[in-house]
Parts: structure tokens; sequence; C-alpha cells
């Protein structure tokens, strides 16, 4: 029994021998704790998923609508939303670096006339640290996905002929909203039914929209040479919708000068009360002017020849119908001066 117990302790030490790749020296004992400790060096700690955080798509749909004597009810749409889940696992990598630290100590060596001195030997004695340095990896996968349905009831407004209103509806992840893109009115929201979802809207006070950039139109431009007077005319389409407003009227006239200057002349505005139509008659030393932007070139002094001028000018709506926001509204055909 004795022998069998010897026999089994030298198999043991063999097999941590091998498993370190040192040599073993039988005659001296085995040291079984050097062993557990090289076997250290290639060790890496098993990785456990770290759950993170969700993110969920976000799917909209935009509603229009117009004016409308009675209720309208919209097409219905559906929304769709996926869960994406982030998932990370730290794995803990055994690294190890050699740092080199510095060894004197005093010898004595032969001096002159046959004495000894002392002398500094030093060497550099590796010295290994090693340590588990953590790594984290990332990565998303699907989750859970919704599917709901939208529609929007919009109770009786009044809208003018031009005003248009619009609602975002989104669905992100289980929650479903209503945002407003463009609104004529400030509205309540009743909200019916889960997956199939009906949002039905009910007006509260008139909330001022843009002017349409359209309600305005050129009609003429034309130049009096007897009496250096211009004559600029716009009709107006919602004059009767805009009762009791204004409206601003600008303009800037420009030479034509192809391929050279501006060609800017001068600034004017007009205010008329909203009217079928509008009439502005100037001269040029009627327009304000603006020296830097002023072309200064040598033909304006030349009176030689007929010349050609435009205008561009644009409006804005004065009073509690719409915004008085400035429309654009570009450049006039040309009238010929002479």
């Amino acid at each position: 029994m004795q022998m069998k117990k010897i026999i089994c302790a030298i198999a043991v030490s063999a097999f941590f021998a091998a498993a370190a790749g040192a040599q073993v020296n039988f005659d001296q004992g085995v040291n079984t704790h050097q062993f557990v400790s090289q076997l250290g060096q290639t060790y890496q700690s098993i990785p456990m998923p770290t759950y993170g955080t969700s993110r969920y798509t976000r799917d909209c749909a935009r509603f229009p609508f117009g004016p409308g004597a009675t209720e309208i009810l919209s097409d219905k749409v559906w929304l769709r939303s996926l869960e994406y889940i982030t998932e990370c696992r730290t794995e803990y990598v055994y690294q190890c670096h050699t740092t080199y630290v510095q060894e004197c100590h005093t010898v004595m060596q032969p001096g002159p006339n046959g004495t000894t001195v002392p002398v500094q030997q030093c060497t550099s004695k590796p010295v290994q640290t090693c340590y588990n340095r953590p790594v984290q990896t990332c990565y998303e996968r699907p989750g859970m996905s919704w599917s709901q349905s939208a529609q929007i009831k919009m109770e009786a407004r009044k809208l003018l002929a031009w005003e248009r209103e619009s609602f975002d509806v989104c669905l992100e992840g289980p929650r479903m909203d209503i945002g407003v893109n463009e609104a004529a009115y400030k509205y309540s929201v009743n909200t019916q039914g889960n997956y199939d979802t009906l949002f039905v809207m009910v007006p509260g006070r008139k909330i001022p929209m843009k002017a349409d950039e359209d309600g305005l139109s050129f009609t003429a431009l034309t130049y009096d040479s007897a009496t250096k007077t211009y004559k600029f005319e716009v009709s107006d389409r919602w004059a009767a919708e805009y009762a009791g407003d204004k409206v601003v009227i600008d303009i800037d006239l420009y030479k034509d000068n192809p391929g050279w200057f501006s060609g800017y002349r001068g600034s004017k505005e007009f205010t008329f009360a909203a009217a079928v139509g509008y009439t502005m008659s100037f001269t040029a030393k009627d327009l304000s002017t603006d020296k830097e932007a002023m072309d200064n070139s040598a033909d304006e002094e030349d009176s030689r020849g007929a010349k050609k001028y435009h205008l561009r000018w644009g409006f804005k709506r004065v009073g509690s119908v719409s915004k008085d926001n400035h429309v654009k509204k570009g450049k006039t055909p040309t009238v010929e001066v002479k």
C-alpha cells in the first residue's frame, strides 16, 4: 500500500510538470505551488453577458387636412417599431510585461602598488508583472416588435381657402403619439382604442397661419416717358377674406445689365387697405437708395437709346387674419425706358 501511494504522487507530479512546460527534478522534490502559478499565466476567465439599454425604431406618418365644413376622417395607416437590445460581454485577458530593476554590489579589485580598490558592479534583473485586463465587446440584437394602426378624425372647423393643416403620428416601441406640424387651431386630443388608435381632434381658439404666397399676383408694369413715372399694378385674390386688414407691398427697381452690375436703383414701400387690386405710381426720385448698393456705372449718365428696367417685389399682410410673414414674389417683366 505504501508503494502505491508513492507511485501516485510521482504520477501527479509528472502531470503538473508537463502542463507547466517545466523540468522536474525528482531528487529535489515537487513544488506543486509553482506549477499552479505557472498555469495561471495562460488562464482567461469565462465572460459573463451584461444586458444594457434598449432602443426602439420610430415609424411616423403625416396626415394632411384642408378646409372642410363637416368632420373629416383620415385613412388608416399602419406603423411598425422594432426593439434593439444592446448586450455587452466583458472578457478578462491575462497579460504580462517585464521591467528591469538594477542591482549593484561592491567587489575588490587589484589596484596600484599591490593594493586593492573597491569597484561597484551593477546588473539589470528582469521583473515580470502580470494582471487581468478587462475587454468589453458590445453588439445589438433584435428584441420585441410592435405594429399598430393610426387614424385621425377632425371635428368640424373653418379654414380659410389657402390654409392647410398637418399632423404627425409616430410609433416608438409600445408608445404612439401625435404631434402638430401645421395647425390653424389650438387642438385638444381625445385618444380612442389601443392597437387601432383613433385620434379625435377638437378645435379650440384660432391660430393665424402664414399668408398665402399666391394671394397677390403681378398685373402690369408700365412707364410714362412724358412724366417719367412708373406704374405697377397688383391683384389680390383674397381681398374679401382680408377685409379690415392691410397689405404692405415693397418694390426694388433694377436696370437690366446682363453679365454686368446688379443695376439696383432704389426701393419703396406702399401700404393699402385690403382690396381687389393695388396701383403704385412712382418716379426714380421717389425711391430711397442705399449708396453702397447703387450701381454707379457710367451708363447711368448716358441718355442715348432705350434702357430696360424691372422690379423685384414682395408683400406682407398686416392684421388679424394671417401672420405678417414676408412673401418674396420675385422679378417682374421688363419695361422700356427712354
